[in-house]
């Protein structure tokens, strides 16, 4: 998929897939999945601190599943909507 076009939802990650990101992620940490940041560097160890630190940076090679009510679906790579997110916003909401 394109990155220039984003036809179902917003050009940019809503505050419930970001969530939603961000728990899953913090989940696989929980339980052993290595982080893909250097957490020395970060001043709170919490797998969720971790997971919004790896989201912000932009590591996390995963793709958001959007359907409409119609029956379309479309799999958006989430380096496509953070990019898109600093173009139309100026930059990724900070989340902590």
């Amino acid at each position: 998929m394109s990155c220039d076009k984003i036809e179902l939802g917003p050009p940019y990650l809503t505050k419930f897939e970001r969530a939603v990101i961000v728990g899953i992620r913090a989940l696989q940490i929980s339980i052993g999945a290595p982080p893909l940041i250097d957490v020395d560097k970060l001043p709170v160890k919490d797998p969720i601190y971790i997971a919004k630190a790896e989201l912000e940076k932009g590591l996390l090679p995963i793709s958001v599943r959007r359907r409409s009510h119609g029956g379309k679906e479309a799999l958006i790579p989430l380096d496509c909507l953070l990019k898109k997110e600093k173009e139309v916003l100026g930059g990724i909401p900070r989340l902590m």
